[in-house]
């Protein structure tokens, strides 16, 4: 006679129950006890989509049938699968995937090659445990040696990424981890926000192409929030906003010269702040002009990728003079590292600092001091192809880019010195304010 079905499960729970008694350990004794589970059925049961579709916002949910098998959901609600299990003698969680990313039956798939490999012997995944200062470390080592910005780019991220998320591992990152310190900054300063999302997208990135990333690692620059543009600012200083500048600057040491140097030729800060001894010609010969000190700004660091050349007037050469000594090929060296220029950041946050401490309008950045000479020169009767060629706006492309830029360094130098005779006169307070026309 045949024996029922309650029968069977029973002996089978028997000689398993026998079994445990032995006294196996780890994975042979969990497995024993999952089919005595199933023998008396006793067995937790199987969680549906539902139940993950379900979980709320900071809250886990661990699989009741495949151990170690959690998804784990941020306060923002991002889900993401983890796999914890033994190395080494310590727990370890490893990221397997986020959801809906990765499905339900994926992660189960996932978590039944990764318990083989656990019952085998072989070393899962650790990349999850590197930290996420070690890949800013790494990206930063990368990025000396292969990008000009990299002083920038690791200041913005040891300030605003970082701190409070050093330790946080691979396996427990998330997207808001790296997404806050952007939305952060983002309303009050959103060109740095802008580069800092910048910065961490190349973390990222580098992190991927040098395999430092684990497996099912879906974090991906795209998912980091959008920094919209500033709007484009019409506001120019006018004059009594030139005179406070320029007399503020006498009292800034080398931040100050860098400063002046902007006013007087038009050029962006970070093309002042970089500036190179190598690239001044004291003595140089151009027709129409006779002996002149050019400046050629090499076009890596122009914004139009072209080189633009510069006469500078007797005040910009005055500055110049005044920082000769230094023993430093930069004509602005940083004070801790000599060989190196100043941060351009550090510089522009410098003259905001002293413009609130002055009580000028916010609106008074160091771009505003070329639209101050554009304007001027435009008042004054210069032409728009003579403002282009000092700010550098030149419209032509290729041969006639320079064939027009050599025409019009003549003309060009001349109204360089007429803008630099202005600022003297603002300085020494020879120009009567009416009203507060622009400068």
């Amino acid at each position: 006679m045949s024996q029922s079905t309650s029968e069977i499960r029973t002996q089978v729970a028997s000689l398993i129950e026998q079994a445990i008694a032995l006294g196996p350990r780890k994975e042979l004794r969990s497995t024993l006890v999952r089919a005595l589970e199933i023998a008396k059925g006793d067995a937790p049961k199987e969680l549906t989509q539902l139940h993950y579709d379900r979980l709320g916002r900071g809250a886990r949910l661990a699989d009741p049938v495949r151990p170690g098998l959690i998804m784990k959901s941020s306060k923002t609600g991002l889900k993401r699968w983890t796999y914890r299990t033994e190395v080494d003698g310590k727990q370890r969680e490893l990221t397997l995937g986020h959801y809906p990313e990765m499905s339900v039956s994926e992660a189960r798939d996932k978590w039944a090659t990764l318990r083989v490999q656990r019952v085998s012997g072989a070393a899962p995944d650790l990349r999850g445990d590197t930290t996420l200062v070690q890949i800013v470390d790494h990206y930063g080592k990368w990025a000396s040696e292969n990008l000009r910005s990299w002083r920038e780019n690791d200041q913005l991220l040891r300030k605003h990424l970082l701190p409070g998320r050093e330790g946080i591992t691979l396996a427990e990152l998330d997207i808001d981890h790296l997404s806050a310190p952007i939305t952060a900054i983002q309303a009050k300063t959103p060109q740095q926000a802008r580069k800092l999302r910048s910065a961490i997208s190349g973390v990222l990135t580098r992190a991927r192409k040098d395999g430092l990333l684990p497996k099912g690692f879906s974090i991906t620059p795209v998912m980091l929030p959008e920094v919209k543009a500033a709007t484009p600012r019409t506001w120019v200083p006018g004059t009594k906003d030139l005179r406070a500048f320029l007399c503020a600057t006498r009292e800034m040491g080398d931040i100050g010269a860098a400063l002046r140097l902007i006013a007087l030729t038009g050029t962006r800060l970070r093309e002042v702040v970089e500036m190179r001894w190598d690239e001044v010609e004291f003595d140089a010969e151009i027709e129409g002009l006779g002996t002149v000190a050019r400046w050629t700004i090499p076009a890596e660091r122009m914004k139009a990728k072209r080189p633009h050349v510069v006469i500078l007037s007797d005040a910009a050469m005055a500055v110049l003079d005044a920082q000769r000594g230094s023993g430093s090929p930069c004509v602005f060296p940083s004070p801790t590292y000599p060989e190196e220029p100043r941060l351009a950041n550090h510089v522009g946050k410098v003259w905001a600092d002293k413009r609130d401490a002055l009580g000028l309008n916010k609106q008074f950045t160091v771009h505003t001091l070329r639209k101050a000479l554009s304007t001027w020169v435009a008042e004054s009767g210069g032409t728009r192809d003579i403002r282009d060629r000092l700010t550098a706006h030149t419209l032509a492309t290729g041969v006639d880019a320079h064939y027009n830029q050599a025409e019009l360094t003549a003309p060009a130098a001349e109204w360089w010195q007429r803008w630099a005779d202005r600022l003297a006169a603002i300085e020494g307070e020879n120009v009567i304010l009416i009203g507060e026309g622009r400068a």
